[in-house]
Formats: C-alpha cells, structure tokens, sequence
C-alpha cells in the first residue's frame, strides 16, 4: 500500500495530476468504465440506504427502470416508494396545472 500511495504522490509531484484528489477521481472514473458492473452495487447500495431515488439509482447504474427493478427484485431488495405529505402532493398539482395552463 505504502508502494501505491509513493505512486500517487509522485505523479502529483510531477504535475500530471492537479492534486490527489483529482488523481483519485480519475482513478475512480476509470475504474468504472473497466468494470461497468461496479456502477449497479453502487446505484444499489445507495438506493438501498435511500439516499437515492429509483430513478437516480437508475442513472446511477446506467441501466434501464426495468432492469434495475429486475435487479432489485433478483437481490430480495424491496421498491420504495416515497410518502409525500399532502403539501407536496398540492404542491405538484398546482405545478402541474399551472405547466398545462401555460401550454395552452
């Protein structure tokens, strides 16, 4: 590990990458790209801890809604849906209509 973080340092240190932040996001990014799959524990995970919402996770794991909820229902992990208090409910409404009145 010790080797590893050296490595990092010194690209740093070189200026390839700005700093080791950016070094680990471009890491990340890559990772990701080489291993798609890792995408969907993520989108999971998160929407699991629901910190997510179903169609975040979805853009998250770059699937489809019905593949994720495929997925969902493969893992035993249960869809939430979110309650909304009657005042988010009004509030949508009138968005909607006032959305309706202006393409009208």
């Amino acid at each position: 590990m010790d080797n590893l973080i050296q490595r990092m340092e010194t690209l740093v240190e070189r200026g390839i990458f700005e700093d080791e932040e950016s070094l680990l996001a471009s890491a990340y990014r890559s990772l990701l790209t080489l291993r798609p799959e890792l995408k969907i524990e993520i989108a999971l995970s998160l929407y699991e801890r629901e910190e997510v919402s179903l169609g975040r996770a979805v853009e998250i794991a770059g699937v489809s809604r019905e593949e994720f909820k495929e997925i969902l229902a493969s893992r035993g992990i249960e869809r939430k849906i979110p309650l909304r208090s009657p005042e988010q409910v009004e509030a949508d409404v009138r968005l909607l209509l006032e959305s309706k009145c202006k393409a009208s």
